[in-house]
């Protein structure tokens, strides 16, 4: 049964922690949000978020998010969706522009990540995330979340790391390739949502066939995000 450590923005101190004190000496609060589940658990059980963002570039400390995208699932069936744009404080390099169509024009007027990742928190809250890649998601992610004073502990998985370990002798782990190979069709790749289509219908398919050993949470672990 999973268990939920801390209630959705409870705020405690860390002590011990290198941050406990400010600059000048002041205690410094974190907002921690915990979710964990319990290594029998069935996984798809529990409800799932599959998640995507879209953003300036590969570095998750200096690159900014422009997009969030997720969809969210309980007991199979869809049953939420969340998109914003978000209007990064770094300019929006080119070729972003031409991998996702997302123009600097579309951003302007649009809300800061400040005032979405609350809403974010909220929907993903006592959830499973997952997302293909997922390292990189998460670590845009956290470094959000740190910037703005949350801390984030909830289990995740990675299907890109579920493809590797499932189907080794695919040419590539890419979600064209994955979708190519399970006949798969979508419309709105690179945007946040349209890439959260994909990869649950990946999951789906890698859990109802090569992955149906993937019950429990600890059946998850190699494929997990810390």
């Amino acid at each position: 049964m999973a268990v939920l450590r801390n209630s959705m923005f409870q705020e405690i101190l860390f002590p011990g922690d290198e941050d406990e004190f400010g600059s000048q000496g002041q205690l410094f609060l974190q907002k921690v949000l915990r979710y964990h589940l319990a290594p029998d658990s069935l996984v798809m059980n529990s409800p799932v978020v599959i998640f995507d963002f879209e953003t300036t570039g590969l570095d998750s400390i200096r690159d900014r998010i422009i997009e969030v995208g997720a969809i969210k699932y309980v007991n199979g069936k869809r049953v939420g969706d969340f998109s914003f744009l978000v209007k990064p404080e770094i300019p929006l390099p080119e070729i972003i522009t031409k991998i996702t169509g997302i123009t600097p024009e579309m951003l302007e007027g649009q809300p800061a990540i400040e005032a979405v990742l609350p809403d974010f928190l909220q929907f993903i809250d006592k959830t499973v995330l997952v997302a293909h890649n997922a390292e990189f998601d998460m670590a845009f992610l956290r470094s959000a979340c740190s910037r703005l004073g949350y801390q984030i502990e909830y289990p995740c998985f990675c299907t890109l790391k579920m493809a590797r370990q499932l189907l080794p002798d695919l040419e590539s782990k890419n979600l064209d390739t994955l979708a190519k190979h399970y006949e798969l069709t979508f419309a709105a790749r690179h945007r946040s949502v349209g890439d959260c289509e994909v990869t649950g219908a990946v999951l789906n398919n890698l859990l109802k066939k090569e992955g149906l050993h993937l019950q429990q949470w600890k059946d998850f672990e190699s494929v997990q995000v810390v």
